[in-house]
């Protein structure tokens, strides 16, 4: 949910109205300084937990680019065969209407007498 925290009514003046968002992911979400002072860590403590966090971070990273790297792979070899299925049935067409053709002109030319 939004609202305009302006006294006037800019959007229906005709006015611009300006958001600012602010998303934050992963490690950077916790407030370590605050988890420091409610547990009660030490500085070394504190940095532990922020590189497990961090490890954490990638590790998860890690497998979802392994997602996306093998779906990737899955599309490419989905549309690779695609493409050869489609290359042998126009071969297949093409050698099958230069039979009729063939067929086709040399009873044209015994039709016409000239072989």
């Amino acid at each position: 949910c939004l609202h305009s925290n302006s006294t006037r009514m800019a959007l229906f003046a005709g006015g611009k109205l300006r958001v600012h968002l602010d998303i934050q992911v992963g490690e950077h979400t916790n407030n370590y300084p605050e988890i420091a002072a409610k547990d009660k860590l030490t500085e070394l403590q504190l940095r532990a937990r922020q590189l497990l966090d961090q490890v954490e971070q990638i590790q998860k990273e890690q497998h979802y680019q392994r997602y996306r790297e093998e779906r990737f792979r899955m599309t490419s070899e989905s549309t690779n065969q695609r493409v050869l299925w489609w290359s042998i049935a126009q071969t297949i067409i093409l050698i099958l209407t230069g039979i009729w053709q063939m067929r086709h002109l040399k009873s044209f030319f015994e039709a016409k007498k000239l072989v």
